[in-house]
């Protein structure tokens, strides 16, 4: 993955996690980020992005 990439998918996470706080709190945030094993999207593994992203993206949407 490169540099932009990772970024890309930070900045991402961070808009839906954002969302989701707004919506549902950050206990919610929080708890998502705690199934991979991160407090935050900075020490969350590359690896989960994709995932990470796309449950948010659900929860967000789902909401709305």
């Amino acid at each position: 993955m490169s540099i932009d990439d990772k970024e890309n998918w930070i900045i991402n996470i961070q808009n839906a996690a954002d969302q989701v706080a707004s919506l549902l709190g950050n206990e919610t945030v929080m708890h998502l980020f705690g199934k991979y094993s991160a407090t935050s999207v900075e020490d969350l593994s590359p690896y989960y992005y994709i995932e990470v992203f796309n449950e948010l993206d659900f929860i967000a949407n789902d909401l709305r």
